[in-house]
């Protein structure tokens, strides 16, 4: 009877008032074809104990069993999870971005988006190490170093919800997998971006798009001169596109450079210089370029929320396939929060940057687990320029980092196996 009850709860409860998970996963699964015994570990009941994994800080399975109360082996979860398709978890990203573009339609104004990068860390198997590789550092060889992917990010800087994330190769630059985000925007949408996405193919497909891009000017172009500046394409196409995809470019494209200075304690930079597509200098004057950038950061405080308060920094999954779906099944539960954050904030009158997303997570938790919560969120206090320093209090313990296999060392109980 208590299986029968925790079953119910698993295929009927709704992770909020307007988010009908149950009747989506079982339209999918018809729409897809795909076919399943009758078993307890169903396609519903697989995506949310996922979903539980996930607001637990990607907890042991065996946490799991004990939070759903579901009697299931380790090895029946993840053949479950193995047999999910993949492609049922991106229809259900797209259905939450759906859902936020009902909760989107009351802001004004256009579409603003950010690009940038970050890793995550995963299990030390063959296949990982061959696709996704190892980081290239001092000590870092079979045995000791982890296979580190590069995670390719697409945020939308109003509601702070991603709309894409790509799990690339470590060692590729931003720009080569940037493309395979380009469908995700829309005509009149903006772009922003560090000066890894400043270069002239990028502006120019973004130009035949009509997309907009605000990116910091590279490094390499020495010519700071604000105003209009016209840039040429070069004779050699770049790594991340093909010979003819270079060609089909324009020759010449305009680009409007800004320039303004940084007061703000916290910031290393005193000078920024933008690079951007934005000419109308009525709508767009310097000073209003300069705070459209400045929400480029936030995608930085998003990506800590995954890394560190939901423990993305490391996925457990050991093949190609199942980081992938964990890497879903990660970014299904972070809009879901965002979603929450979004519908907390019209509630209670406040933006949604300031609803706390610590409390939104503590709240999907409840709901999973089939307690009401506490709807009204907790408001985290406004505190315009505060900064904190990039340091440490709490002192780590002092052991030697490995540098070589654990098999190699020494123990008491294996003194044969030596370096």
């Amino acid at each position: 009877m208590a299986v029968t009850h925790v079953l119910a709860r698993l295929q009927r409860e709704p992770l909020g008032d307007d988010c009908a998970l149950a009747r989506q996963v079982d339209q999918l699964c018809r729409e897809q074809a795909h076919t399943w015994r009758d078993r307890v570990l169903t396609p519903l009941v697989t995506v949310r104990l996922m979903l539980l994994q996930v607001l637990h800080g990607n907890t042991a399975i065996k946490h799991l069993r004990q939070l759903s109360g579901l009697d299931f082996a380790a090895g029946s979860f993840c053949e479950a999870r193995e047999r999910l398709p993949l492609l049922l978890l991106q229809e259900l990203l797209q259905w939450v971005a759906c859902l936020a573009d009902g909760a989107r339609s009351v802001l004004i104004g256009p579409r603003v988006l950010v690009a940038d990068c970050s890793s995550f860390s995963m299990s030390d198997t063959p296949a990982l190490r061959t696709h996704f590789g190892r980081v290239k550092a001092r000590g870092a060889k079979a045995g000791v170093s982890y296979p580190v992917a590069k995670l390719v990010g697409l945020m939308d800087a109003a509601t702070g919800m991603f709309v894409q994330l790509l799990a690339a190769p470590l060692y590729t630059h931003d720009l080569r997998y940037t493309p395979d985000v380009h469908p995700m925007l829309r005509p009149g949408d903006i772009l922003l971006g560090d000066r890894a996405y400043c270069s002239f193919g990028h502006f120019a497909l973004l130009q035949l798009r009509g997309v907009f891009g605000c990116f910091r000017l590279h490094q390499r172009r020495k010519d700071h001169r604000t105003g209009v500046q016209r840039w040429k394409r070069g004779p050699k196409a770049p790594a991340w596109l093909t010979a003819g995809q270079w060609l089909a470019l324009p020759q010449w494209l305009d680009v409007r450079i800004v320039s303004y200075d940084v007061s703000e304690p916290g910031f290393r930079t005193r000078q920024v210089t933008i690079a951007t597509t934005l000419f109308d200098c009525v709508a767009w004057p310097d000073a209003k370029i300069a705070e459209l950038y400045g929400h480029r950061w936030r995608v930085e405080t998003c990506f800590d929320h995954l890394k560190t308060t939901m423990k993305m920094n490391v996925l457990k999954c050991q093949s190609v396939d199942g980081v992938m779906k964990e890497l879903a099944a990660y970014l299904l539960v972070y809009n879901l929060v965002r979603l929450a954050m979004l519908h907390a904030a019209a509630r209670q009158g406040q933006s949604v940057w300031r609803i706390s997303f610590v409390d939104a997570v503590r709240w999907l938790c409840a709901r999973m687990l089939g307690l009401a919560g506490v709807e009204r969120l907790v408001t985290n206090p406004l505190r315009p320029g505060r900064c904190q320093p990039r340091v440490i209090r709490r002192r780590m313990k002092e052991y030697d980092l490995m540098n070589k296999p654990r098999q190699a060392y020494e123990t008491p109980g294996n003194p044969t196996k030596t370096a």
